[in-house]
């Protein structure tokens, strides 16, 4: 067999004060943001080829951040409990700052953008809130959970959200207030959750170190995969067809592992541990467009595997922890961040076996994971 193509050959890196908690990227790749558990705010402009830091060190960190997908907004959010908004101005033009949006409900770590528009979801202790970009405030309308908001994802569509706490999975159709919501039982807390391109398929990584999927746009009943020797902590959809559904990449502990579903029903879905790294396994994300996956981790690696599993390319961070990855939508650029403030971006070669929708190569390892 022919060794793997090297996809990556060089890189750009940079500095912050701080161990990197969060990256976004903006939907027209123009702007890369970084946050830091120091509460700093980089901004990086590739257009205009600068960078700005829009907020300097503090005494509490930013830990989710994210760009509206019209470009208008940036947020940031984290352990103060405020939530960060900034207006863009397109690029060589400094962002301005809102004032800090209040919610008087503790750390707040879990916010998502609705696919569509300027429509913000925000975890708020037990209550989601909605902040809406076109008033520039927030809604009154909201829903309350039975613990503490963990997790937020919307559907494709944006017509539902879901929220995850200790115990329940909740879907909210916000355009829809006369709706109630629906409310999934788990058995522990959902930690990070995800739609599937389709929107027919809603998963969620658990504390308890199990899987939960919902088919059917979560209308069926749910499927709980355990086995795995930590919480999920990480988790992402190939946004490619597969033969029944996209695949779907996990991490937990110090391993990721890439579900495939061969037939119809629990018992089909089948998964390939990728075992590698020598340390915990903090994130995963496939590249956009494609079957490529990367997973970083607190050994200092990337790694880069096609949708079959097989190792393409190992990155190294200089030494540093990494914390987390963010792919450019073209699916070409690849960012990440360390523990100790430094980030790199590398441009990334796509070989052909990624680009269309793998077929499995060898029965896949059940590596003792079991619906």
């Amino acid at each position: 067999m022919a060794p793997p193509q090297t996809l990556v050959r060089e890189r750009l890196s940079g500095t912050c004060g701080n161990a990197i908690t969060a990256q976004a990227w903006s939907a027209d790749g123009e702007f890369l943001a970084m946050a830091t558990a120091g509460g700093e705010l980089l901004l990086l402009d590739f257009r205009a080829g600068c960078e700005e830091l829009l907020r300097g060190e503090r005494d509490s960190s930013l830990d989710v951040l994210g760009f509206s997908p019209d470009g208008r907004f940036l947020m940031a959010a984290g352990q103060n409990g405020d939530v960060l908004l900034w207006e863009m101005g397109g690029t060589g033009v400094r962002p301005m700052a809102f004032d800090p949006v209040p919610l008087q409900a503790g750390w707040l770590d879990a916010a998502a953008w609705r696919p569509q528009g300027s429509l913000l979801a925000l975890g708020a202790g037990r209550r989601v809130r909605l902040w809406d970009g076109e008033r520039r405030s927030l809604r009154e309308e909201s829903q309350e959970l039975e613990r503490t908001v963990l997790a937020l994802a919307w559907s494709r569509d944006g017509q539902r959200l879901a929220a995850a706490c200790h115990g329940e999975v909740l879907l909210w159709r916000p355009d829809d207030p006369g709706e109630p919501p629906q409310r999934c039982a788990t058995g522990s807390a959902g930690v990070v959750l995800g739609w599937s391109d389709q929107g027919t398929l809603l998963a969620s990584g658990q504390l308890d170190g199990s899987l939960m999927l919902w088919p059917d746009a979560a209308a069926g009943r749910g499927w709980q995969f355990s086995g795995f020797p930590g919480k999920v902590r990480s988790l992402a959809w190939c946004d490619q067809p597969g033969r029944l559904a996209p695949l779907l990449a996990v991490a937990s502990t110090d391993i990721a592992v890439i579900w495939s579903q061969q037939d119809r029903g629990a018992k089909g879905w089948k998964p390939e541990p990728l075992v590698l790294h020598e340390g915990r396994v903090n994130a995963v994300a496939f590249a956009p467009g494609s079957s490529l996956l990367a997973s970083a981790s607190s050994d200092g690696t990337v790694a880069l595997w096609d949708g079959r599993g097989r190792l393409q390319q190992l990155l190294e961070g200089d030494g540093q922890a990494i914390t987390c990855l963010s792919w450019r939508p073209d699916g070409r650029h690849l960012a990440a961040g360390g523990d100790q403030g430094q980030w790199w971006l590398w441009p990334v070669t796509l070989p052909p076996s990624v680009r269309s929708r793998p077929q499995p190569s060898r029965p896949p390892r059940s590596g003792g994971f079991a619906p």
